[in-house]
């Protein structure tokens, strides 16, 4: 269950994360319920620990409102087969309904914790859900600004002019011990490539970063220009809580509206053109060994490439998510260490290369009880999925949400007859 300040938000999270097409109307937004089955055992801990977490971070730097709950029974949830499922499946203590508004479908997390981990657990639990709420609030500034950029730059500067603003800024750079939800920004690393930049972005270049925040969102509509996006990345991650609250109010329902349709990944699956093909090769490159007798191809109106993927290991894992996607007209998160056998056959089949069982189990070294990767091989294998895949639908010009599981709790969204794989790897799954 660990996390850095510096994790991305489709990555692992403490406990499980679960998805449904819609909310659960007797559940309210950021409350912490203890479930019936468990509710003699956590009640009374769960609540001091849960106050304790709120008082120490501060209710005003946090962007949800959080509350406990114990529930005296458990709602019926025939509507929501996965969340009922998993709260079966997981057995768990607590479960929280996350706020996320650019976000399509709802979003739960469960988790199962222990009395000498609880102090832990329940304060993961509120830094997950501040991470993910922040992003998605990201997401929807983001598209405020594309959409209206006089707007959006004028609430802003006039929000970031403000001395709390600085401070919290000027604070966050003098000190390692980033509070969590200051700590939630885009990949530093990759922005100070893209700017040319060499240690800590300082004072200087962030006030100039905000002087060019107009003309970076008009580059950006223009012409994708990359070094225009990372400026507004880096701008729109380090905003203050208080400004992200305050935009909030500001954007326009009809636009909140038609981000939250257009970030459904579902109804993307849906409208895309896009394609995917595993087709039979017959060789493996000589140089990029991870190119083997069978490779991934995106095809897209009359275009069409192929994917080069950087680890061997990571084209099976994508392997067994394309197979199960095509068995199944309703997917639901997989256990992918269940697969053991199946990566086996599949490895062989496109590698020509017998591995051992000890292959697969290394990949799980670091593996927790939910499932997530934690120090494991297996997280750069996803890595390497996400990067993969999507920087060839960057190429076609497609968002690339669909065609990947952004974790260990996802599927693929990608519609099951707009896959083409060879009838003899799918019958090794039998």
């Amino acid at each position: 269950m660990n996390l850095t300040h510096f994790t991305p938000a489709d990555m692992p999270i403490p406990g499980r994360l679960v998805k449904e097409d819609f909310a659960a109307g007797q559940f309210d937004d950021c409350c912490l319920y203890v479930l019936p089955s468990n509710a003699e055992a956590s009640e009374e801990e769960g609540k001091k620990v849960f106050e304790e977490t709120i008082r120490t971070i501060g209710e005003s730097k946090l962007l949800n409102k959080y509350d406990y709950a114990v529930l005296d029974k458990m709602p019926l949830l025939d509507n929501h087969p996965t969340l009922s499922k998993a709260i079966k499946e997981e057995q768990c203590h607590f479960l929280m309904p996350l706020y996320t508004p650019s976000k399509a479908g709802k979003q739960y997390l469960l988790m199962k914790t222990q009395e000498n981990k609880m102090v832990e657990d329940v304060a993961l639990l509120i830094y997950a859900s501040e991470r993910i709420s922040k992003d998605s609030v990201n997401e929807l500034l983001r598209q405020y600004a594309l959409e209206s950029p006089e707007d959006f730059c004028n609430y802003t500067r006039e929000a970031v002019k403000s001395e709390k603003f600085w401070k919290n800024y000027l604070a966050s750079i003098a000190s390692n011990l980033f509070h969590p939800t200051f700590g939630m920004r885009a990949s530093l690393p990759k922005i100070r490539e893209i700017l040319n930049i060499k240690g800590v972005i300082t004072h200087k270049k962030k006030t100039e970063m905000m002087d060019r925040l107009l003309d970076n969102v008009y580059k950006y509509r223009r012409n994708k220009d990359e070094k225009a996006e990372a400026e507004l990345n880096y701008v729109l991650s380090s905003l203050d809580i208080e400004v992200l609250k305050l935009l909030l109010t500001k954007i326009p329902k009809k636009l909140l509206k038609e981000f939250y349709m257009t970030a459904n990944t579902k109804e993307l699956a849906k409208d895309s053109t896009m394609r995917l093909e595993i087709r039979y090769i017959g060789e493996i490159d000589k140089v990029n060994k991870a190119d083997g007798k069978y490779r991934l191809f995106l095809h897209k109106n009359f275009n069409q490439i192929q994917v080069h993927f950087g680890l061997r290991d990571a084209f099976i894992i994508y392997l067994i998510y394309i197979i199960d996607r095509c068995k199944h007209d309703e997917v639901d998160t997989i256990n992918i260490k269940s697969y053991k056998k199946l990566f086996l056959k599949l490895f062989e089949a496109v590698y020509n290369e017998k591995v051992e069982e000890e292959h697969f189990d290394k990949l799980f070294k670091h593996y927790d009880e939910e499932g997530n990767p934690q120090q494991a091989q297996i997280k750069n294998c996803y890595a390497d999925i996400r990067a993969a895949v999507g920087d060839g639908c960057d190429k076609l010009r497609e968002i690339p949400s669909p065609y990947y599981p952004a974790d260990a709790q996802a599927h693929l969204f990608v519609l099951k007859h707009k896959i083409r794989i060879p009838n003899n790897l799918v019958e090794l799954a039998n």
